[in-house]
């Protein structure tokens, strides 16, 4: 029979397996005493806070990873836990900051627990970049809340089946409600079906295609419709799937009525200045003397047969048609004008390209822009028929001047003396000289005078015409019938 011994276990150090330990331990491991004195300090701990175990041993805690502005504070909750025996907080992880040993700040997470008579130990792990993240999504946070809640655009999001999920600010005005009543309720609830509806196809568009989609939608407000731009955009989760609509809406009502009444005010405006009678235009002559039309009216079809691109294109056209007799007295207006700024004032006529021939009237007033060049802002009036009735009273005087020279018994132009012309006095008989002399005296006042005189073979009638400053016309044409 064979007696087999149990084997004998020896039991390892419990120290140096702790030591070993907390070496391994990737989170920073501090000791320190009754007095606030470093006493032990792992791998972890130079790494986090950048002291080395030779370096840190034996200086205090408050000096070294304790911010400078709560060490007051720390000390004091160190000697209050001292005195008291206040465990509070121990065995529990807190977030407190701390400070590395170039100065930067750090946020850490400890755990503290009790060592009797030989002080207290922590172990720590650095939450700085958590905290940072946190503080950054904290104000990530803070930002779009801000702007969702300040932002004049109506926003919200729905789920798949079109309840709300959220509502902003903008979205409670316009609709007066609140964005707590809003959650779960549908678009229906608020406008009207048909109304709804549109909302509810775009939304389906969106989620079925998960590609955002931008509207025109008209929501009517009492008796009143808005125009709203509406941007959908679909609401994923992280694997792509849509699970909601976010709606942008922004109120465009303002802006196209803007728009429809500076587009009114434009249309007003051309058409007045297309109607307008003659050629409205803007016409430049640069330093150098080039000429040129920035703007010509329709106008210019009338009087020119030519588009208003054809003289913007090139002013020569139109100096080209001035006849041969006018041009030197156009050219002398426009540089006398350009030279003094004083209004243009010019009457000419022009050939067109069908050999028609146009008198035109043109006035203008003239600035000089920043460039040198002198810029006139003016019109040209197309005044052929006054010119040609003109012409027409020309020759109808010229025919009646003739006609009273060969019917007249007198016709004769004479100074202005105190007494009828000889000429005259002759004709007239002696019962009418005083008539005579009436008619006279009212011609000396520089007036018309006429009347019915008896002459030696019958009836005159005698004009005297004002001439001049210090004449007198007479003419006499005899009457039918006896005196």
């Amino acid at each position: 029979m064979f007696t087999v011994e149990a084997p004998q276990i020896t039991a390892p150090p419990a120290a140096g397996l702790r030591d070993r330990a907390v070496d391994a331990s990737a989170q920073a491991f501090i000791h320190i005493d009754r007095s606030g004195v470093i006493r032990d300090w792992n791998p972890a701990a130079r790494k986090l806070f950048g002291w080395t175990r030779d370096e840190i041993v034996g200086r205090r805690l408050a000096d070294t990873i304790i911010p400078a502005p709560l060490r007051s504070a720390h000390s004091a909750g160190f000697a209050r836990r001292l005195v008291g025996g206040d465990s509070g907080g121990l065995g529990h992880p807190i977030e407190v900051p701390a400070v590395h040993r170039d100065g930067s700040e750090l946020r850490i997470s400890m755990t503290v627990d009790a060592l009797g008579d030989e002080g207290f130990f922590a172990f720590i792990s650095d939450q700085t970049d958590v905290h940072r993240a946190q503080q950054e999504l904290q104000r990530s946070h803070t930002l779009i809340t801000a702007i969702l809640q300040h932002t004049t655009a109506m926003i919200s999001a729905k789920d798949l089946d079109g309840r709300y999920l959220f509502v902003n600010g903008e979205y409670e005005r316009v609709f007066q409600v609140t964005a707590a009543d809003m959650v779960g309720r549908a678009e229906a609830d608020l406008v009207s079906a048909s109304v709804a509806a549109v909302g509810r196809g775009h939304d389906e568009e969106v989620i079925a295609s998960g590609a955002a989609k931008t509207v025109l939608e008209e929501l009517p407000f009492g008796d009143e419709i808005r125009q709203y731009v509406v941007t959908r955009v679909p609401l994923t989760d992280p694997d792509g799937s849509v699970y909601g609509v976010c709606t942008i809406a922004i109120d465009d009502t303002r802006r196209r009525r803007d728009e429809a009444v500076i587009a009114a005010g434009e249309q007003r405006f051309w058409n007045t200045v297309n109607n307008a009678p003659g050629m409205l235009y803007q016409y430049r002559v640069e330093a150098s003397g080039e000429p040129s039309f920035t703007f010509v009216s329709d106008g210019c079809r009338d009087i020119f047969r030519l588009d208003p691109a054809d003289l913007v294109a090139s002013a020569q056209r139109i100096l080209d048609m001035i006849v041969e007799e006018d041009r030197e007295g156009f050219a002398v207006s426009v540089a006398e004008s350009a030279r003094t700024l004083e209004p243009w004032h010019w009457r000419g006529s022009v050939i067109r390209p069908d050999g028609s021939r146009r008198w035109l009237y043109g006035v203008s007033r003239p600035h000089r822009d920043a460039g040198g060049a002198v810029v006139w802002d003016g019109m040209l009036l197309d005044r052929t028929r006054e010119r040609h009735t003109e012409l027409d009273l020309e020759a109808a005087r010229n025919d009646l001047a003739d006609l009273v020279d060969r019917l007249a018994v007198l016709s004769v132009t004479v100074p202005a003396g105190p007494e009828p012309a000889g000429v005259l006095a002759q004709l007239v008989t002696g019962k009418d000289q005083e008539a005579l002399f009436d008619l006279w005296r009212s011609a000396l006042r520089r007036e018309r005078a006429d009347g019915i005189l008896g002459g030696h073979d019958g009836r005159l009638l005698v004009r005297l015409r004002p001439r001049g400053a210090d004449e007198i016309g007479i003419t006499c044409f005899h009457l039918d019938g006896p005196a």
